[in-house]
């Protein structure tokens, strides 16, 4: 049989879910609570039924109201069913039906096809995990030898466990040297009371011998029980002592970090020079900050742009008359005037103008009357007209030149600045441009002086601070001389070592004060705290020893005054005969027990025989060709000698089953259990399931185990149900791998 799909209608908390697991090694994967064992008890309920209302852990009832069921696509010798269950709350209801034809077949047909395997057999054999691994490793040797015959014979080790309660339940009635089990101890008591009736009987005249030994056993279990009382004292002795060993290494190890003393630095001392200390730190940080003061200013004043200021003290002479003449009372009113007048002047030009063209014109007409006209009086009145036009014209061009002179004359003073200045011949501009020069150099100067005065400032605090300094320096320097110290470090850190063996001390004080003498000479006797655990075990055995001696002497002492008791009373006697025939019935009841459950164990061993003679052999085969592929060829062999295993390497050597390691166990395990299923599976062909089994497997173990689980697939289909899948990825295609 091979599961190609399964159709979810609603389990757990699927809901009209499909999934494809087709391929004959079938990964599905997921994070934990994802579903994955959800998905597995569906197919378990498709095939064998759905949990019953006894088994509340595994109800898978959907919670949304939808259809309790789903169906299952297969194929059974190359056709093709669908195995379909739907729960309801009176019945589950199972349908079968051919894929091909669509129509459905008997019920019955599943149960050929299961070959009267049930949903606990399915388990037992078909699944492997984790846990039944774990299980079957934590069994005792001879028990781990005989689960593994029980899984190559059975396939699983339900047999094992089956005759292992037989045998615990037998062991718990009888064992040859028992003493707890049930028919021990009634025999135990039967052969007391036989002894009783037969002193009682034969001896009925030893009274004084019974007071006799009565006395000795008193006297025998008085001083055992004094022994018991010293090796309990010794006991709770060695208990004190256990508990304070870890307080006793402490004293040991705090005692090692105790140093020779030395000098002793008082902490008013060592404040005293720390806070001289601070003072000269403090003194030097405000020295370093001046420092970067006074560098910051010759930074800035280098910086600086004093252009104008250096063009003025290169001419500082010149420039001084100029800028006094400029702010005279008169020069400044002039300044202020300058403009009105220059109007006044041009108007005044205009009239000026106008005046030398009328002498001009007089001048013109009389040339023009001397040349043209002949009359004499005319020519006279010519020549004068001519005097007149000449004289006049010459003194308009006086007056103008006497008014363009004052503006050249001012002008001239600037003539040593000019190209500094980019001067121009307007004057009022030129002004302008001398003024704004004045204002620029005294900023300059101002800026200047200011950094000036605030660097020689800086420079007499740095002078001060240093006197300061070197007066603290005397100081400090006088306070470590007087404590023997070259240097304050090494003044601090012995100082710090000095409060820390201040502290370990006390810690060791403490830790002392905890301890008597006397519980730390006894501490000295042990090397660790493992021989002390040791020796109260021994003591604690030695005590369950007296104990058990004890209660021996004093039911001794019981039976001897009983006995004293009764000695000469015949009735005593007939009743304790009577206490025995009914113990004897008693007896005979459990040892019917006894042997049916014996022989049960021998059955099932005849049993495991039976089976082994038919298909071990091919077992034995198969598994150890698995073996040897999951140890690397390191085993190559697996003999079975009656019911023991021995395994053989390939250098020859032997290994018993309780011989080999935990990891290699495992293996032999692994190996016996599938080589089982995929014997027996050829006649029946059901998937293997495989639920996280090797989570805790190396990366090379798991390697080993996918390899036999791809071989193996080629055959029996293989469901495997894990969180991890980083080592499949290499080993199987993206479509082998179900992730849900």
């Amino acid at each position: 049989m091979k599961i190609l799909e399964a159709n979810i209608y609603g389990y757990g908390h699927f809901i009209d879910s499909h999934f494809d697991i087709s391929r004959d090694f079938q990964i599905i994967t997921g994070e934990n609570e994802s579903g994955k064992s959800t998905f597995k008890s569906f197919i378990s309920s498709i095939l064998f039924g759905f949990p019953t209302k006894r088994e509340k852990s595994e109800n898978y009832a959907p919670k949304k109201g939808s259809i309790y069921g789903g169906n299952l696509l297969i194929t059974q010798r190359g056709h093709k069913y669908v195995i379909e269950r739907i729960n309801s709350d009176k019945s589950s209801n199972l349908s079968i039906m051919d894929k091909q034809t669509g129509e459905k077949v008997p019920e019955s047909l599943l149960k050929k096809w299961l070959s009267g395997i049930d949903k606990q057999l399915f388990n037992e054999i078909y699944a492997v995990n984790q846990s039944s691994l774990h299980a079957v490793l934590d069994l005792k040797p001879d028990e781990l030898e005989k689960n593994f015959y029980s899984i190559a014979t059975s396939g699983s080790q339900e047999i094992f466990e089956t005759q292992k309660k037989f045998m615990k339940v037998a062991g718990e009635l009888y064992k040859p040297n028992g003493r707890v089990p049930e028919i021990n101890v009634m025999l135990k008591e039967y052969d007391e009371q036989q002894k009783q009736t037969q002193h009682l009987i034969n001896k009925l005249d030893e009274s004084k011998d019974l007071d006799k030994r009565i006395s000795e056993l008193q006297e025998q279990n008085a001083t055992i029980l004094q022994e018991k009382k010293q090796y309990e004292q010794d006991f709770l002795e060695l208990q004190q002592l256990s508990s304070s060993w870890d307080v006793y290494q402490d004293v040991l190890l705090t005692s090692r970090k105790v140093t020779d003393p030395v000098s002793k630095i008082t902490i008013e001392t060592f404040e005293r020079i720390q806070f001289q200390h601070n003072k000269i730190s403090a003194l030097e940080e405000n020295l370093s900050s001046i420092e970067k003061q006074i560098e910051n200013i010759k930074l800035q004043l280098k910086e600086k742009d004093f252009m104008e200021l250096n063009s003025y003290l290169q001419n500082k002479e010149d420039f001084d008359n100029l800028f006094d003449s400029l702010n005279s009372s008169k020069n400044l009113t002039r300044h202020e005037t300058v403009n009105s007048e220059r109007l006044s002047r041009r108007n005044k030009n205009l009239r000026n103008n106008e005046v030398s063209l009328i002498f001009l014109g007089i001048f013109v007409l009389s040339l023009l009357m001397l040349i043209f006209v002949s009359n004499v009086p005319f020519k006279i009145s010519g020549i004068i007209g001519i005097i007149i036009g000449v004289y006049g014209f010459n003194k308009e061009l006086k007056k103008d030149s006497s008014v363009e002179s004052q503006p050249i004359s001012e002008q001239n003073k600037f003539d040593f600045c000019r190209k500094k200045l980019k001067l121009t011949n307007d004057y009022s501009e030129n002004l302008e441009k001398i003024f704004n020069f004045q204002r620029q150099f005294k900023e300059q100067q101002n800026f200047k002086n200011e950094f000036e005065t605030r660097e020689t400032f800086l420079n007499k605090e740095r002078t001060a601070k240093l006197s300061k300094l070197r007066e603290e320096q005397i100081i400090f320097d006088t306070q470590l001389e007087e404590v023997e110290y070259d240097n304050f470090d090494s003044f601090r850190s012995m100082y710090f070592q000095q409060q820390n063996q201040i502290e370990v001390e006390s810690k060791l004080q403490g830790l002392k004060s905890q301890l008597s003498k006397n519980v730390i000479n006894n501490l000295k006797r042990f090397s660790s705290k493992r021989e002390i655990e040791e020796e109260k075990n021994l003591i604690s055995n030695k005590i369950n020893l007296k104990r058990i001696d004890s209660e021996d002497k004093t039911a001794q002492l019981i039976s001897y005054k009983m006995q004293l008791e009764k000695i000469g009373n015949s009735n005593e006697i007939a009743i304790l005969q009577q206490e025995a025939a009914n113990q004897r019935s008693r007896i005979n009841t459990k040892i019917e027990d006894w042997l049916s459950l014996v022989l049960s164990t021998k059955w099932l061993d005849e049993y495991l025989s039976k089976l082994s003679k038919d298909r071990l052999p091919q077992i034995i085969e198969l598994s150890t060709h698995f073996f040897e592929k999951l140890t690397r060829g390191h085993f190559i062999s697996i003999v079975l000698e009656k019911t023991q295993f021995l395994l053989l390497t390939k250098d020859n050597q032997e290994f018993k089953v309780n011989e080999l390691s935990r990891a290699t166990a495992e293996q032999l395990y692994l190996s016996l259990r599938l080589a089982f299923v995929v014997t027996f599976n050829k006649k029946i062909g059901l998937p293997i399931i495989i639920d996280d089994g090797f989570v805790n497997f190396d990366k090379k173990r798991k390697i080993q185990i996918i390899d036999l689980l791809l071989e193996i697939s080629s055959e029996t289909q293989i469901l495997c149900f894990t969180v991890d899948i980083s080592v499949m990825c290499d080993k199987v295609s993206y479509e082998e791998i179900l992730v849900i």
